[in-house]
């Protein structure tokens, strides 16, 4: 019996080249590409034909976003009207990598309201009213009126402490006056006019606490004011 010999014979495959990288999957932040390659024989080539490779990896920016709001602050008042505040951060998160800010205000306010603000303002009646050493100036018409004013002395009560802005005025009659802005005794304004009917005012911004007391005092002997010019006024401002 003849022997029958049979020859068989492998293609080994080659691969072709590989594709250009496919563009990557994300513009930032760790993204992936891909590129291919075909076997050029009928037998299968060894290896994979696709291969993958990390691509941007640069972080991407991140916008911010705003937190909550916090809670309203207390009233920018402790009298009349003010406002309340609160804020938010741009905290959530916050921008980095060139992200875009966060949009709006990190400020909210609203209004609100408080006791009226402790004021008056009281003058002399028409006339020349002369006075002596030390006395009291009495202010006995009130242009603007609170329970804390009386003949010549405001007292602050309980809730009323405070910085207050004082106003003095003062115009002599026939003589020379010298008068003074007292609180608790101390003298706080000395007002001065030399000739008849010369004029004098004074300003002050104070403290003031629960039990103080101002006036306007007297101070040289046989002087005079002249009636609506002469004014001793406060107001509580903060």
């Amino acid at each position: 019996m003849k022997a029958v010999v049979i020859h068989i014979q492998i293609l080994i495959g080659e691969w072709g080249t590989w594709t250009p990288w496919a563009q990557c999957s994300k513009s930032c932040g760790r993204g992936r590409k891909r590129r291919e390659r075909t076997c050029n024989a009928f037998s299968t080539c060894g290896g994979s034909n696709i291969e993958t490779d990390q691509c941007n990896t640069i972080p991407c920016p991140v916008d911010g976003n705003w937190g909550t709001w916090g809670m309203f602050g207390p009233c920018s008042v402790i009298c009349g009207e003010g406002v309340q505040e609160r804020t938010r951060s741009c905290n959530d998160p916050a921008p980095s990598l060139n992200g875009k800010p966060c949009d709006g205000e990190d400020t909210n306010s609203i209004s609100c309201n408080r006791p009226e603000c402790p004021a008056f303002t009281a003058t002399l009646p028409g006339g020349v009213h002369p006075y002596q050493n030390g006395a009291f100036i009495g202010y006995p018409i009130k242009l603007l009126d609170t329970p804390a004013y009386s003949k010549g002395i405001f007292s602050v009560l309980p809730g009323m402490g405070g910085i207050y802005s004082v106003s003095v005025t003062m115009m002599s009659g026939s003589v020379t006056g010298h008068t003074t802005l007292r609180k608790n005794g101390d003298i706080l304004v000395w007002l001065f006019t030399n000739k008849e009917y010369d004029m004098a005012s004074q300003t002050i911004t104070i403290q003031l606490v629960e039990g103080d007391k101002i006036w306007v005092q007297m101070t040289n002997q046989a002087s005079s004011l002249f009636d609506v010019y002469n004014t001793f006024s406060a107001v509580r401002i903060r």
